[in-house]
């Protein structure tokens, strides 16, 4: 019987001792287990962090961009329009060169005489009882802005005689328009690739007739 006894002790004790390791293990690998999910937690929070820095980055660049190029497109249109408007003047110029056999006096600020006042831009071009414009045109920002002028400028006269020539300068905005033109600059200033005309002062555009 002490024989069967120790045998079924002896039994026993690896069993115990196997059972007493696995226990052990899978409580050392549920420990484990929890620090490596905490870990991939904050590791995944981070990479989150970074992506939301990226997609604002992007963002930040997208709107950058599209007001760079709304503000380009507004530059455009406005100078679509002096061209515009400054046409629009030389055709009443033109009226009244063919009632009066002569263009109009300019005055001192650049602004169109008739007969001895200048007509401030926006005005009615009315000389006695014939209108030849109403209203003459106005730059669409009507201001100084940095170096250029944008408003409009009249030049013409004669020493002696009928007035037969005229200068009509505007301020462009976009430096990058094929007639822009610096006064006084080393670039060949041009009338719609014409003749030479180089803008009054402050203005960077500019037609001559004829």
């Amino acid at each position: 019987m002490p024989l069967i006894i120790d045998t079924i002790e002896e039994m026993k004790l690896p069993f115990l001792k196997v059972l007493r390791s696995v226990i052990v293990d899978h409580s050392k690998k549920s420990m484990n287990y929890g620090l490596i999910t905490k870990n991939w937690r904050q590791r995944r929070l981070g990479f989150s962090l970074i992506e939301l820095l990226i997609v604002i980055s992007i963002i930040g660049i997208l709107v950058a961009t599209a007001t760079v190029s709304w503000t380009n497109a507004q530059q455009k249109s406005r100078d679509s329009k002096r061209k515009s408007d400054v046409k629009s003047i030389q055709q009443a110029l033109e009226l009244y060169l063919q009632d009066n056999g002569t263009y109009p006096e300019a005055d001192a600020s650049g602004l169109i005489k008739c007969p001895s006042g200048g007509i401030q831009w926006g005005g009615n071009f009315k000389c006695g009882t014939i209108t030849y414009m109403n209203p003459l045109p106005k730059d669409p920002i009507n201001a100084t802005i940095g170096t250029i002028n944008h408003t409009y400028y009249y030049q013409a006269s004669s020493p002696s005689g009928p007035i037969l020539t005229y200068k009509l300068s505007a301020g462009l905005e976009n430096s990058k328009d094929p007639e822009y033109c610096t006064p006084g600059g080393a670039q060949t200033c041009v009338q719609q690739g014409k003749l030479p005309c180089e803008p009054a002062s402050q203005r960077s555009y500019c037609v001559i007739n004829p």
